[in-house]
């Protein structure tokens, strides 16, 4: 997984400097800031995914979730960290492949990482779990965190660009 990633994040910028060639790098710098604050705000999404699966392991064991704010909020706030370097990558990379579909990037993140995460959860179970629940579980809670980050990560990025003086896209020609 890991080296799938470095491809990405490699690739990433390979486009962003090409962009940056071609469009100039005041253009390209405000296009990656845009793509990281918005990555921010729609990685809560992530972050409350991720919440919500950390509460599901005590429930599957047979307990009670607890929940305190601090600790809600610290997840919250990590996993929506992630958000800003997946909009970098969706902005540099993904984004005019998946023809501004930020649904069909939740999706690829879903794909790309239910496995993993399924399998993390997995080792925190103290029981015995069916294969079908446990697979369709982890399913349900993944696309609770992509899905909603894609959608609302395009929803940001397309209302910078209509704004008077918006951005523009670095995958413009």
């Amino acid at each position: 997984m890991i080296y799938l990633l470095t491809a990405v994040l490699l690739l990433t910028a390979w486009r962003l400097i090409l962009a940056a060639r071609r469009h100039g790098s005041l253009r390209v710098l405000k296009g990656v800031a845009v793509a990281a604050a918005s990555g921010l705000l729609a990685g809560v999404f992530i972050g409350l995914g991720a919440r919500v699966g950390m509460a599901a392991i005590p429930v599957a064991n047979g307990g009670a979730p607890s929940f305190t704010l601090a600790g809600s909020f610290a997840v919250v706030l990590t996993f929506s960290g992630y958000g800003v370097a997946l909009g970098v990558v969706y902005e540099g990379l993904f984004r005019r492949a998946l023809r501004a579909n930020g649904l069909a990037y939740g999706g690829l993140l879903m794909l790309s990482s239910w496995y993993p995460l399924a399998q993390a959860a997995a080792q925190e179970l103290t029981g015995q779990t069916a294969l079908i629940p446990l697979t369709i579980v982890s399913g349900i809670i993944v696309a609770f965190m992509w899905l909603p980050f894609g959608l609302a990560l395009e929803s940001l990025l397309r209302r910078w660009r209509v704004r008077p003086g918006g951005v523009c896209s670095v995958n413009r020609t």
